[in-house]
This record gives structure tokens, C-alpha cells and sequence, in this order.
């Protein structure tokens, strides 16, 4: 019986009594030029790097439309099935993603609408409280900064929207928190990244 060939790869590794630890090559070496005792990123490297994302820049669109369609889709299952906590979570999980790659494919307003989304339901002491105008709102602004192609960050017309949407969900959440208000106020302001509800 033949045995496969292994691929030629060099490697160490660190033996303990319990466990070995194997340290792959490091490819990205050859991204980095040495010239005395500093190192400098080897331009040639970045400029390919910017050549291949410019080349598949137009895809962004496309791939920005899917994430707006999954966000689409859990909004009308939350629609269609009631207001349960699965397909409250679900429509979290939709903007979340939103909020996760917009800034990337170039829609940042978009990002930050889906990230008040967010933030409603993450700390929405009731999800199931959440008016579903409220969440309505915020995947049509979604998706209209979307369709409109608005790419800028200070665009007059998202960012109003988006303000007016943040003062309306944290209107909600004060009211409905009280006195815990304050709390989710100081954790936005240490740790920005909204965390996964609990439903």
C-alpha cells in the first residue's frame, strides 16, 4: 500500500509531556523587507494587496445586498410567526452581521443603523416588549442607505437618520431600565461592540 506523500513544509515543534506544539512557517516573511536593524513593509506587497481589492470591489455591492436580504427576511419571519424570542434573536443575528461587515463594503452609515438595532435588542430588559415599528424602522433605514448607495460616513441625510433612530431606542431603553440605564450607558462607553443577547 502506497502512502501518501507529505507536503514539504517546514516546521517546529516543542515537545512537553502532555502535548506538542507545532509552529507552522511564517509566510508573511516575505512581505517584509530588512534593512539594517528595522523592518519595513515591503510596498510592492500593499500595492498588490490593493490591486486585488480594487478588483473585486464590485462585488461589494452584491454582497452587501445579501446581508440587507437575510436582514429583509428575519424582520418578515418575525412578522409573519409573531414576536417570539427565536425570531427576535434571528433578526439580531441579520443586523449584527450588517453592522459586522458594512463599514467593509463600504456602507458605514448602514453599520451604524444595524448597531442601534442592536443595541435595542441586546439590552432591551423585555425583547419582547420591543415595539416592531421600532425594528421596522431600522431595516428600512438599513436598507435605504443601501439602495441609495451612501457611502459617506457624514451623509446628511443618514446620519439624521440615524441619530433620530439612536434617540428613540435609547429613549426606549431608559424608560424601560431605569435605574439600569446607566449601567448599559458606561459599558457602551468602555467596551462599543454589542454582545449576542440572551434569549
Amino acid at each position: 500500500m502506497n502512502k501518501k506523500s507529505k507536503p514539504s513544509v517546514t516546521t517546529t515543534e516543542t515537545k512537553f509531556a502532555d502535548h506538542t506544539v507545532i509552529v507552522p512557517p511564517n509566510r508573511l516573511k516575505r512581505s517584509i523587507s530588512r534593512s539594517g536593524n528595522s523592518m519595513e513593509i515591503a510596498m510592492d506587497a500593499i500595492a498588490r494587496a490593493e490591486a486585488a481589492l480594487g478588483e473585486i470591489k464590485g462585488e461589494f455591492v452584491g454582497w452587501m445586498d445579501q446581508e440587507c436580504e437575510a436582514l429583509e427576511n428575519a424582520r418578515a419571519n418575525l412578522k409573519a410567526n409573531g414576536q417570539t424570542l427565536p425570531m427576535i434573536h434571528k433578526v439580531f443575528l441579520a443586523a449584527h452581521d450588517v453592522k459586522g461587515q458594512a463599514a467593509v463594503f463600504g456602507y458605514p452609515l448602514a453599520g451604524r443603523i444595524a448597531g442601534s438595532l442592536c443595541r435595542l435588542i441586546s439590552n432591551a430588559p423585555d425583547p419582547l416588549q420591543i415595539p416592531v415599528v421600532l425594528i421596522d424602522r431600522h431595516v428600512d433605514a438599513v436598507r435605504a442607505v443601501v439602495r441609495e448607495g451612501v457611502h459617506q460616513a457624514d451623509d446628511k441625510t443618514g446620519t439624521e437618520i440615524h441619530s433620530r433612530l439612536a434617540v428613540i431606542v435609547e429613549t426606549f431603553l431608559s424608560q424601560r431600565l431605569g435605574d439600569d440605564y446607566a449601567a448599559i450607558v458606561a459599558e457602551a462607553a468602555a467596551l462599543p461592540n454589542v454582545n449576542a443577547p440572551k434569549l
